[in-house]
């Protein structure tokens, strides 16, 4: 009976401690299971912390939608013909195009009118097929790069463009002025070799900042000499050794020429009949004329064209208008 006792104890203690092992590993466990799950918790608790900041936040309002919305209805807001065609023509005159209707350097097609799909929405479609333009080089340019832009209506598109150089003869004042400065181009060129110049002297250049239209002394105008290409050369500078009193310069009209056999004698010659000119020139020493439209050339034109033709750039262009109702 003692032996089965001391057998019962004995058992009983290994019981006791198997339980114990048991207890102890899973409360280590749970506790490694804590560990783990406390960085979870913090994180699940930035999210929550996150969230109510973002629902305490009010809604934008949809205002700036809606503007934008109506800001875009207006770009493609149906025109109509006339007022397609006046916002082209418009376009054109800001550009320097003559759009004058008997000159014919601007010349708009009645437009056409479809329906196309882009994408899943449908637009109708305003095409203008073979817009002739004609013009100055630099302002056929500007009227086709602000066309291209967008810049005046952004729901245009630019499909079609042919380009062609062309020369076109001079008419009209500009034929004028054309006549007029080779008229005294070539009076300097022969006035200079009448008198045995190469280089002018004292020569009516742009450089002094004004040009003049006396072609020789105006004789109205008493105590003030006046003349081109040259009124600043002395008579002596000339070659003149005789005691009268010759004109100074190298004039146009009314030159004092010196007489290159005999230097104490002079004659008075015209080169041109004209004392006064429509417009006004200055000269270069080598005898090169430039035609101004004004004395002051701060505030002058120069009149460049060197042949009796000049250069244009005729253009023909197809656009397309989108539009969208509502």
């Amino acid at each position: 009976m003692e032996r089965i006792k001391a057998l019962i104890a004995r058992f009983g203690r290994i019981i006791f401690l198997f339980f114990m092992g048991i207890i102890l590993i899973i409360y280590v466990a749970l506790g490694v299971l804590y560990m783990q799950q406390a960085p979870q918790q913090r994180d699940l608790a930035d999210q929550m912390n996150k969230l109510s900041a973002i629902l305490r936040t009010p809604l934008t309002s949809i205002d700036p939608l809606n503007a934008e919305n109506e800001a875009i209805y207006k770009k493609l807001a149906p025109l109509s013909d006339a007022e397609a065609i006046a916002m082209l023509v418009n376009l054109a005159k800001t550009s320097g195009i003559d759009v004058t209707e008997g000159v014919r350097k601007f010349q708009i097609p009645i437009p056409s009118r479809s329906t196309v799909s882009v994408g899943s929405g449908s637009y109708q479609l305003l095409s203008f097929k073979g817009i002739f333009v004609q013009g100055a080089p630099d302002k056929i340019a500007s009227f086709i790069s602000t066309l291209d832009s967008g810049a005046r209506l952004e729901n245009m598109v630019l499909t079609v463009l042919i380009i062609e150089d062309v020369e076109v003869p001079l008419a009209g004042v500009e034929a004028e002025q054309f006549a007029e400065k080779e008229s005294v181009q070539k009076a300097v060129r022969e006035m200079m070799a009448d008198n045995g110049i190469v280089l002018l002297r004292h020569p009516v250049s742009r450089v002094f900042g004004r040009a003049t239209n006396y072609m020789g002394d105006d004789p109205g105008t008493l105590g003030i000499f006046e003349g081109f290409p040259d009124n600043t050369t002395t008579a002596a500078e000339k070659g003149y050794s005789g005691n009268a009193t010759p004109k100074d310069g190298y004039l146009l009209t009314m030159h004092d020429k010196i007489n290159s056999a005999n230097t104490t004698l002079y004659s008075t010659t015209n080169y041109t009949q004209t004392l006064k000119t429509q417009w006004y020139y200055t000269i270069e020493d080598d005898g090169t004329v430039q035609q101004w439209t004004g004395s002051s050339l701060a505030v002058a034109t120069e009149f460049s064209y060197s042949g009796p033709s000049k250069p244009e750039t005729r253009v023909t262009v197809d656009i397309a208008i989108y539009f969208k109702r509502r």
